[in-house]
């Protein structure tokens, strides 16, 4: 679709560009609401950046684990800046991990750090689907709807656009209704979860890309129903959960 973005002498990959502004923006809200979770910025931040770090790291080092040929005779390659070159799953999970220490070891509450992450995944799922859709990846079934966009020969569904503006919906909510300070840590986490994977299961029916499975269900869709499930149940923990100390003062 749009895969360069020139700017005088310079070229730049669309979707790292949306991709970073996404992060950017994420993080501008994180700290700017911190408070309203009752979390630290600073501490925010802090497992924040280094579990992207750790991220980026582990991604690298999961690819080279994976397809150790490839960098056979280029070993500068592994330095490369090439996204191509990262194992998405093996550095999510040790972001993840890295960021759980690092929450772990600062004391936060596992509920609230997930509570404050919600702007800053709602800004970067977003720009997500926006940098699929400037890349073209991600495309929808064809169509005859007058929205529908022609790509790889066909119109198709701008699905990834439908994404962006859901995500986007979703981020506007968690924005305007501020969690209740009478609600046990978690809550908005969990309701943000379950808005994300409600839209997901419903448009990933119209991306062509997705894998059949059984009866018209795709891999995905499978996966996010299981995800649901889970949010779901988890929610239902939280909601009966006591109030703390804390959240007593405050009603009182």
């Amino acid at each position: 679709m749009f895969p360069v973005i020139n700017i005088g002498p310079l070229s730049l990959p669309t979707p790292a560009f949306i991709l970073i502004i996404g992060y950017l923006v994420g993080s501008y809200l994180l700290d700017k609401k911190a408070s309203i979770f009752s979390t630290d910025s600073e501490l925010i931040d802090r497992a924040l950046w280094i579990g992207t770090a750790s991220a980026l790291l582990g991604a690298r080092i999961s690819y080279i684990a994976g397809f150790p040929t490839a960098f056979k005779g280029d070993l500068i390659s592994i330095f490369s800046l090439n996204p191509a070159l990262l194992d998405p799953v093996g550095g999510l999970i040790i972001g993840c991990s890295a960021a759980f220490l690092v929450v772990t070891k600062q004391k936060i509450d596992n509920w609230a750090f997930l509570d404050s992450l919600t702007l800053f995944l709602g800004a970067l799922f977003a720009s997500y689907f926006l940098s699929r859709f400037s890349s073209g990846d991600g495309y929808g079934i064809v169509t005859d709807c007058p929205w529908g966009i022609y790509l790889w020969g066909a119109v198709r569904h701008p699905v990834q656009l439908y994404k962006a503006a859901f995500a986007l919906i979703v981020l506007g909510f968690v924005l305007v209704f501020a969690p209740s300070k009478t609600k046990p840590p978690g809550i908005t986490f969990l309701l943000f979860s379950v808005s994300t994977l409600s839209y997901l299961i419903f448009f990933t029916h119209f991306q062509e890309s997705g894998l059949p499975l059984i009866s018209g269900f795709r891999i995905e869709q499978v996966m996010y129903w299981l995800l649901l499930l889970a949010a779901l149940l988890l929610l239902n923990f939280r909601s009966v959960t006591p109030p703390t100390k804390e959240q007593n003062e405050t009603q009182g």
